[in-house]
């Protein structure tokens, strides 16, 4: 060994030292046992020598985001990470293509573990996020009686409603990130193949392999099973929730996938009553590590501090400590506009005067938004070619960004508004501020041509320079309409149906001289899959329709968006 490489030696060796306090134990790295004898990989890292609540986290890794266990360390935690089956190390290399259908069971094994152990004091909670939050949702209605909280962030505990589907479209971006994300020669596979060209490929069942990757079970799976199936039902919550009688913490962004889910689960917890602290914090953030993206400015504080709030919950709801938490509302939210946090009671909040805005068009493709109702006006058409879909531009997703391709988060949708399939409805500059925060839909009274078709509604913060920032949007398949849980049921062309078009929550304040703008298209790829308009089996087609859509907006047939406005 030269002399460069002792003193490299020295140094490393001196931080390996100072890494772990001499009065904490060396972190701990065993294979634990689950009930049918499958090892994972399990890491504890320990304050000190004595016995400790418990803080884990289960999914790709036993630490995420660079290492989050410091924090708990120090807020004197024990910090189990466990890699699910088939990741790092971890036996059971089928959980790769199963993801999901064996962590309710590993999830309840683990904390027995856990809490056998002699550095535990019998208390144990659960933390982390997307795969790291869907873990927790799937073991807590095993009720294990020593998980005494969750604290899921940016997931949906049904991934059928929103996640790798959405209202029976795929949400295609994401989904397909099961190809290529855990292999570096997959992803440069797909890119000599070209984005676009894959994205494009059809029929979708097969897009796991057009490029020369290998076979994936998790992304065949998620396309074939077309329908709200068994599938589904075994890696849900929906109907579990009842069995969730423990404190719950949910988190997420107005830009991730996730604020409906985490909003909704929200609502229907604390209705339950099975606890009285069911918490809810929500920032213009995406799904990746709490990040502000895209082109819109939200201040000097907009990010949240998870680790900080979860600790300051936990010494609540865990450790008993007094903290003044008890007494503090049970909602966190960001407003966009004015870029503050607000602490609210309720959900959607009390306050809330639910008001149409009407669409307006004279058969026009721009057309107008407001609080008159529609006369008789001309209905309005436009052609969708799955061909050319329109591109997405920014939005509400946890697809990973592809430069050129898609990234999440508030971006000016100008771009596609002189496209001919897309309507747009704007109102007059505002006269005074206003806020919108809470659930918002699109009731469109709408036909086409095909059997099946999406229509897609967006709503927009337009700024007096002409910036038009995303804020929510939301889909339908139109084979869903009466209900995404229940059997399919395809169009009768050129029928007038109404649809409800559910857009994810917000909260913005539209400041004076903005403006309200709504866009109403079928495509947003590839962000979702391109409906064909066929009718056929979904995923399974290389066929491809132009469908004639028409939007009806007269007295019996008012189109308009659904706001959820906030008094002043």
């Amino acid at each position: 060994m030269n002399s460069l490489q002792t003193a490299a030696a020295v140094t490393a060796l001196s931080l390996a030292i100072h890494c772990v306090p001499v009065d904490r134990p060396a972190p701990e790295e065993l294979m634990v046992a689950m009930r049918d004898g499958v090892k994972l990989r399990t890491s504890i890292r320990r304050p000190g020598f004595g016995r400790y609540p418990v803080v884990l986290i289960r999914g790709y890794d036993t630490d995420f985001w660079g290492g989050i266990s410091s924090r708990f360390l120090d807020a004197d935690y024990v910090f189990v990470g466990q890699a699910t089956r088939g990741h790092l190390g971890s036996e059971g290399s089928q959980g790769m293509d199963n993801r999901f259908f064996d962590d309710a069971r590993d999830g309840y094994d683990c904390i027995d573990w856990i809490s056998r152990q002699p550095w535990c004091d019998g208390k144990v909670a659960m933390y982390g996020s997307s795969y790291y939050g869907a873990t927790q949702w799937l073991t807590a209605p095993e009720a294990h009686p020593n998980l005494k909280a969750i604290v899921p962030q940016n997931v949906n505990p049904d991934p059928w409603q929103r996640m790798y589907r959405d209202h029976g479209a795929i949400q295609l971006a994401h989904t397909a990130r099961r190809i290529y994300d855990y292999s570096a020669q997959a992803k440069q596979q797909v890119e000599e193949f070209g984005w676009w060209n894959w994205y494009r490929h059809l029929p979708l069942i097969t897009l796991d392999t057009v490029a020369g990757t290998r076979p994936n079970k998790l992304y065949t799976d998620y396309v074939s099973h077309s329908t709200y199936d068994d599938f589904w039902k075994a890696i849900g919550t929906r109907h579990k929730l009842n069995k969730i009688r423990i404190p719950v913490y949910l988190m997420s962004g107005w830009y991730d996938n996730y604020p409906g889910a985490t909003l909704e689960y929200f609502e229907k917890l604390t209705k339950l009553g099975a606890s009285d602290e069911i918490r809810v914090a929500i920032s213009p953030t995406t799904h990746s590590r709490n990040r502000v993206v895209g082109d819109r400015d939200f201040g000097g504080n907009p990010e949240k501090d998870e680790i900080g709030l979860a600790i300051r919950w936990l010494d609540y709801v865990v450790k008993g400590t007094e903290n003044g938490i008890r007494d503090e509302p049970k909602i966190r939210l960001f407003v966009m506009g004015i870029n503050e946090w607000r602490l609210e009671n309720e959900w959607p909040l009390a306050r809330t005067r639910f008001t149409k805005y009407y669409f307006h068009a004279n058969g026009e493709k721009d057309g107008t938004l407001g609080a008159a109702p529609t006369q008789d006006e001309p209905p309005t058409r436009y052609i969708y070619d799955p061909d050319d879909p329109v591109p997405t531009l920014g939005g509400n997703h946890s697809a990973t960004e592809i430069p050129g391709i898609i990234r999440a988060g508030p971006v000016d949708q100008r771009p596609n508004e002189n496209r001919q399939d897309v309507l747009v409805f704007t109102s007059e500059p505002l006269d005074r501020d206003l806020e919108v925060t809470g659930p918002v839909a699109v009731k469109l009274h709408a036909a086409s041509s095909a059997r099946d078709t999406d229509f897609i509604a967006r709503l927009i913060d337009v700024y007096p320079d002409g910036r038009a920032f995303n804020l929510t949007e939301g889909i339908l398949r139109a084979r869903f309409r009466e209900s995404i849980w229940e059997p399919p049921l395809l169009l009768e062309p050129d029928r007038p149906y109404e649809y409800t078009i559910d857009l994810l929550p917000t909260a913005n304040v539209f400041r004076k001289g903005h403006r309200i703008r709504v866009h109403i298209t079928s495509s947003n790829f590839p962000m979702w899959d391109r409906n064909p308009n066929t009718g056929n089996e979904q995923g399974m087609d290389a066929e491809l329709k132009i469908a004639q859509q028409t939007i009806y907006h007269d007295r019996a047939r008012p189109s308009h968006i659904l706001l959820p406005v906030i008094p002043e």
